[in-house]
């Protein structure tokens, strides 16, 4: 056997060693930074059932007679102490969480001595604000699970992603209540 031939058994299965742990780390960084983005929304979320108590409260001691909207949004903020284990489960939340604003947004409309409220206008703000941020990190984990999805099929990382199962991730979509107007029965 030539010199060649036997640094080629070395150096050949040394190189296709190193190309697959390099991808291999690749594939880790990306899908820990999907999952570090995808808590980022799950904390903005968390942020804004926070709130809505606070929300609720205030509007509560101008509207007294509106019991029914309350408890739901107290069901709605109680189902939300487990995490969402998907992406699915989390955009229904959130969808949920955004029916029950509207609606306590619409409840303010009829006091206008609510609507003036600083209290009421700051916590307006801040559930705006935290809505923003929702958006923000929905757009930077939908990012993350393009990037993360294109390096599992590109070659020869999806040999590796297909060794170690990493499996592809799913976008945040709007729900398809997002794309019909929105009737408020109160």
């Amino acid at each position: 056997m030539s010199i060649i031939s036997k640094i080629s058994l070395v150096v050949v299965p040394l190189i296709l060693l190193v190309v697959f742990a390099i991808n291999y780390n690749n594939l880790v960084k990306d899908e820990e930074s999907v999952s570090e983005a995808y808590s980022q929304i799950e904390s903005n979320l968390q942020r804004k059932i926070d709130l809505l108590p606070n929300l609720v409260k205030v509007v509560k001691s101008y509207a007294k007679h509106e019991t029914q909207l309350f408890s739901k949004i107290t069901e709605i903020r109680s189902s939300a102490t487990n995490s969402p284990k998907n992406i699915q489960s989390m955009q229904k939340l959130n969808s949920r969480i955004n029916l029950s604003t509207l609606k306590l947004f619409a409840v303010a409309e009829n006091y206008p001595i609510l609507k003036s409220s600083e209290q009421f206008l700051q916590l307006q703000a801040q559930i705006e604000g935290t809505e923003n941020r929702i958006n923000i990190t929905r757009m930077q984990y939908n990012e993350r699970v393009k990037y993360f999805n294109a390096q599992r099929r590109i070659f020869p990382a999806n040999i590796v992603a297909a060794i170690f199962s990493f499996d592809k991730k799913e976008y945040f979509m709007a729900e398809h209540i997002a794309h019909k107007k929105i009737e408020l029965d109160l």
